[in-house]
């Protein structure tokens, strides 16, 4: 009688733990997909988080600009921007590279990546803003191409309507014929 009731006060407690460890791997599985979401959202907020992946973004800027210079834009206002983006990136690369990792100052590099990934961040916006600023100007600079051109056309091109009488029996190429 003693080994059925020992067992029996084991069984709840074996399914105890089993509860336990079921309600633990979901949580996991759950903080594990909250965490990939939350990074997933990180990512498309903030795409560009490495000195890199800025310069890269740079390059695009000054290419875009140098195509709105060839079409005759002017990029003296643009220039100064960019050439203080670059004067900042510079900073956090100088910044980055004197940043050594040493096992007795765990904190301090740690603390000195996170304020380089938030310059990074805040160059990387005022970059966009910059890039927003410049496909505007291409944008405007084309519309007022085109509305010249589309005004050059309405006031010089041939008027091939005939004016005067249009009545059917006046109107040139009308033709009456009689039998």
């Amino acid at each position: 009688m003693e080994a059925a009731l020992t067992s029996s006060t084991m069984l709840p407690q074996l399914d105890n733990t089993q509860s336990e460890a079921v309600t633990q791997d979901y949580t996991l599985i759950v903080s594990a997909v909250l965490f990939t979401a939350a990074v997933a959202v990180f990512r498309l907020r903030y795409p560009c988080l490495t000195s890199s992946g800025l310069k890269e973004f740079m390059d695009k800027l000054d290419d875009i600009l140098q195509r709105f210079a060839e079409d005759g834009g002017s990029v003296s206002y643009f220039s100064i921007d960019i050439s203080s983006l670059r004067r900042r990136f510079d900073e956090i690369e100088h910044e980055r590279n004197n940043n050594i990792f040493f096992w007795s100052s765990l904190h301090r590099y740690l603390l000195s990546l996170f304020i380089i990934l938030r310059k990074i961040v805040k160059c990387y916006d005022e970059a966009r803003e910059l890039q927003v600023s410049i496909l505007n100007a291409i944008t405007h600079r084309r519309r007022a191409l085109e509305d010249a051109l589309e005004a050059f056309e309405d006031n010089y091109r041939p008027n091939l309507s005939v004016q005067g009488n249009t009545e059917p029996s006046t109107a040139i190429g009308y033709t009456t014929a009689r039998l």
